[in-house]
């Protein structure tokens, strides 16, 4: 092997690794991203399963706490409220199936959307 063969083998392994490195850092960026879309995607299904419980249990929705969940919540399950009818167990306990939905629904929303930022925009190695 020629020295000139030898460095346009070194020049084209520094561009492979550059290349590489550029990758990976990508990668990085579009990876916390995606996590930072799950980790919202988590808070929320937590609220609406906080929802969930405090209906189940028959919480006052006077309280500071439940009133404060309720009114949080509110405009995620808004869109499903309508969707059937949850059915009551006793004089103040609500199975909220709807507000069950609307977790699945958001959750699956979630995965796609973190797949979608991931196939659009990484890059291979």
């Amino acid at each position: 092997m020629t020295q000139y063969d030898l460095q346009q083998s070194q020049e084209l392994n520094l561009h492979e690794t550059e290349r590489s490195i550029a990758a990976a850092n990508q990668n990085s960026t579009i990876a916390r991203t995606v996590n930072i879309v799950y980790f919202l995607a988590g808070v929320l299904e937590l609220l609406l399963a906080t929802r969930v419980v405090l209906h189940l249990i028959g919480a006052n929705a006077d309280n500071g706490f439940a009133n404060f969940i309720y009114g949080l919540s509110g405009p995620f399950v808004a869109l499903f409220v309508s969707l059937l009818k949850n059915p009551v167990l006793s004089a103040t306990s609500v199975l909220e199936v709807t507000t069950i939905i609307a977790m699945i629904v958001y959750g699956i929303v979630a995965w796609l959307l973190g797949r979608l930022i991931w196939l659009a925009l990484s890059r291979p190695r």
